[in-house]
């Protein structure tokens, strides 16, 4: 019997769903062992959040700084034949928990020379946070053979709005009475088995070079446009308004909470401000520079990184 690990974290059971459905061939074989590691961190992560946790959180995530976490219920001794990560960005990176399972002594036993399975849950921009993980993985000497991203479908002004209700207010459907709901459809997560389906198939065959082309044909990854420009731009100036908010102490601190009222505020705004230029760029650039464009979706259609 083959073994997988699933490691994965989730504050409103929404990643737990996407995972579960993905992974329905497998629970419906008796041909694999699944265990299950939900990631704790010592001090939970509150949901809903208020306004100030929530963008306090944004130096510590970008800067891959790990949290305690709570101790890990699983035998690192175990050989594991693949290991799913299921994890959601915060911030263009990798969440908390996720980053901080991912430095620990216990990952580098479970993880190296493992076959690696991601699926992210998020908004819309997940680029960023999995360039980080493809970096963590091979920290830890894995072997990452596939990514499947469930998002939100609406557009990123509407999405901005919705995701905010939702993390801020706990609100996931009929915002104002005006907003859709929030999160994944339920007709991607019925879709999602073929996910499983291909994963299961490849690793029947050890065929993991397969994987990700098969799912790529499945509509497994969104990469929009508007939002591979949008996330450039944020990869370059997070880091930055990450050490404006750390000069002035650590998370919870009362000596940054004034700089990250202003992040609050200038994180928003921008978003609001920009998009719109953005979209009409994002379909610009395919027209005036269509090689650049095509090779950007092409290498985050893949699972390597970006050589140097």
């Amino acid at each position: 019997m083959k073994k997988v690990l699933i490691v994965y974290y989730t504050q409103t059971g929404q990643a737990k769903q996407a995972l579960d459905a993905t992974l329905k061939p497998f629970e419906d074989s008796k041909n694999y062992q699944l265990d299950y590691l939900l990631v704790k961190p010592k001090n939970a992560f509150p949901y809903p959040w208020s306004y100030t946790q929530f963008f306090d959180a944004f130096p510590e995530t970008v800067h891959g700084i790990p949290c305690e976490l709570e101790p890990l219920s699983i035998d690192t001794s175990v050989n594991y034949d693949l290991v799913v990560i299921v994890y959601q960005p915060w911030f263009l990176s990798i969440c908390v928990p996720i980053s901080s399972f991912l430095q620990t002594p216990e990952a580098k036993l479970l993880l190296a020379n493992k076959p690696v399975i991601t699926i992210i849950n998020c908004r819309n921009m997940w680029l960023g946070a999995q360039e980080k993980m493809k970096k963590r993985l091979l920290d830890v000497k894995a072997n990452l053979v596939g990514n499947i991203t469930f998002v939100d479908r609406s557009s990123n002004l509407v999405s901005l709005v919705t995701v905010l209700a939702f993390v801020l207010k706990g609100k996931k459907e009929n915002f104002m009475g005006i907003f859709p709901k929030y999160g994944v459809t339920d007709k991607d997560l019925a879709h999602a088995p073929v996910f499983g389906k291909i994963i299961l198939d490849n690793f029947e065959n050890n065929q993991w070079q397969n994987i990700q082309p098969q799912l790529n044909q499945q509509g497994a990854l969104d990469i929009r446009g508007n939002i591979l420009l949008m996330e450039g731009r944020g990869r370059a100036l997070f880091p930055l308004y990450a050490n404006y908010i750390s000069k002035r102490g650590t998370q919870g601190s009362e000596q940054r909470k004034l700089r990250v009222r202003i992040f609050g505020i200038v994180l928003p705004t921008a978003i609001l401000l920009l998009s719109p230029i953005i979209t009409i760029l994002s379909r610009l650039a395919p027209l005036l520079a269509k090689t650049k464009f095509d090779k950007e979706i092409a290498y985050y259609s893949q699972n390597t990184l970006r050589e140097k």
